[in-house]
């Protein structure tokens, strides 16, 4: 074969190769935790990003010793000795925000539609950032708090135990069902102008079987609305989702109280006091899936 027919057929192979190849699509956005190095045609619906994860240990200490915090048949004791019982334990968490070293602020993604009822019976329609969690020493569960893609070096965690801003004077019929503040148990909210408990905890004064019925402490409105604010120095990464784990010593809740002579507001005013002291940040770790 002629070395011109040779140079006419690679060329003509060369003009069908083009139309054989078909170009693979993925996520081409680094910030995306699916980010695709084999992708040359970016899709951007595939792309998944990184969520925060928040997991709660729920711990009590006694004597420089951490316990693993129980309820029903565990005993504890006030600031004189007395003893006492805890039936329930829940709490609201909201505002969850991240800080980095650069000074920027940053809240998650995601939002919700809210209405907000006025005096003349009318809705006032907002959109709030979305990012609650209820959470309770009886269940055990990592919750995602939202989506975040910016990567950096953080420098601080906050949050406020409670309902914070307008989603306190919503409408609870704004919330989808499953969503925290949806108020599948009417015990977590006094009413329209009182909004969301922001604390709900159950004491038995006494230890005795005797003692049946409990003081029941349902903690809200803005007054007793609580920052916390938790250092780190933690990198997050590009593409990986963010997996921080707090712990909440109720130690600290309860170390002031009297059991047995304290009125209800006392309790109240002593458990909210210590309430932003009991938070530390255990670990951050960064996750793949």
């Amino acid at each position: 074969m002629s070395e011109t027919i040779r140079s006419s057929l690679f060329l003509v192979l060369l003009a069908f190769l083009p139309a054989c190849y078909e170009p693979v699509e993925g996520c081409l956005d680094v910030e995306a935790v699916n980010y695709s190095l084999e992708a040359d045609k970016n899709n951007s619906e595939e792309c998944v990003y990184p969520k925060v994860r928040l997991s709660v240990q729920h711990r009590y200490s006694k004597n420089d010793t951490l316990y693993r915090f129980a309820l029903v048949d565990s005993i504890y004791y006030d600031a004189l000795g007395n003893p006492f019982r805890l039936n329930s334990v829940r709490f609201y968490i909201s505002n969850f925000h991240l800080v980095y070293t650069d000074g920027q602020e940053k809240e998650m993604d995601e939002t919700i539609d809210i209405k907000i009822p006025q005096p003349d019976g009318s809705d006032l329609e907002r959109t709030i950032e979305d990012n609650f969690s209820l959470a309770s020493p009886r269940v055990t569960q990592n919750y995602t708090i939202g989506t975040l893609k910016e990567s950096g070096t953080l420098q601080e965690i906050r949050f406020a135990v409670g309902v914070e801003g307008l989603a306190n004077i919503a409408d609870p019929g704004s919330f989808p069902n499953g969503h925290p503040l949806s108020l599948l148990d009417s015990s977590l909210y006094f009413n329209q102008d009182s909004g969301y408990v922001f604390q709900y905890i159950e004491l038995f004064r006494d230890t005795t079987a005797a003692d049946t019925i409990p003081e029941v402490l349902r903690i809200g409105t803005p007054e007793y609305l609580r920052e916390v604010r938790l250092p780190v120095d933690f990198k997050k990464d590009s593409g990986f989702h963010l997996l921080l784990t707090l712990q909440v010593d109720y130690s600290f809740w309860f170390r002031d109280i009297n059991a047995r002579q304290d009125s209800p507001e006392q309790l109240t005013d002593k458990i909210v006091a210590n309430m932003a002291q009991s938070f530390s940040l255990v670990a951050a770790v960064l996750q793949s899936q």
